[in-house]
């Protein structure tokens, strides 16, 4: 489903961790996209375009991921952007964060957060406690926590790249789709695994990590109250996708 179109040659080491992100999402979302035409380009399945090139250096913009091109219709993404800060990616690679960090962004290419307002999937938007409302996450959301409410807590801080695009780290603590990289193991649970099936993507359940919710100690031990204050995935735009035109 995910073809990956490097912009300029990437070392074989970096490559490979881009690959590994797409391998793992094509197991998840185990769905035909077939092709699409875009401005005289044909577009096969998901086409991501790579990048990771000098920007504004260390702690300024770590760079853009997000859809560019949808799909008419279902508006599942056709086309999209994973570009990255050179020495923001050295810092990430240096701390053993950048593998998490590309397959974060790469759930935002397939529309993780970036395309739920437009689905019509957020309710409570700009208030204290915005939720995500699809069912099949709702589902997988009381399982974890019975007595939470009938849909799911999403982001209620950060800015626009974060804010309403995330689950909310004070419930979720180190699940790999939160707004921030606290803890040392960042599992993707079958809570996002259902959301993507709320988009209209084909899953598989199966492919989910271990994941229970965390209690308050747990989430003083993963160190959420630092990796609030110290926020990479904050430093990525998002992008404005378009619907495919023949």
């Amino acid at each position: 489903m995910i073809t990956l179109h490097y912009l300029a040659d990437l070392p074989p080491a970096r490559r490979a961790l881009f690959e590994d992100a797409a391998r793992l999402w094509d197991d998840v979302l185990d769905t035909d996209l077939p092709p699409v035409d875009h401005q005289g380009r044909t577009l096969p399945g998901l086409v991501i375009d790579v990048s990771i090139a000098p920007i504004d250096g260390p702690q300024g913009v770590l760079g853009q991921a997000g859809p560019t091109v949808l799909r008419p219709g279902t508006e599942l993404p056709a086309a999209g952007i994973m570009a990255f800060d050179t020495a923001d990616a050295d810092a990430l690679d240096a701390g053993g964060r950048l593998r998490d960090v590309i397959l974060h962004e790469m759930a935002h290419v397939l529309g993780f957060g970036t395309l739920w307002s437009r689905q019509g999937l957020v309710a409570g938007s700009g208030s204290i406690d915005p939720r995500f409302t699809g069912m099949n996450a709702a589902r997988e959301y009381a399982r974890l926590d019975p007595e939470g409410g009938a849909h799911v807590p999403i982001a209620n801080t950060g800015g626009a790249g974060t804010r309403e695009g995330h689950w909310r780290e004070l419930v979720f603590g180190d699940e790999l789709l939160t707004g921030f990289l606290s803890g040392d193991h960042r599992p993707l649970s079958a809570l996002s695994i259902a959301s993507f099936a709320d988009l209209g993507y084909e899953v598989d359940y199966g492919q989910a990590d271990d994941y229970a919710l965390p209690s308050f100690r747990d989430l003083a031990l993963m160190g959420i109250t630092e990796a609030v204050r110290v926020c990479d995935l904050c430093r990525m735009a998002r992008t404005q996708p378009v619907v495919a035109e023949g």
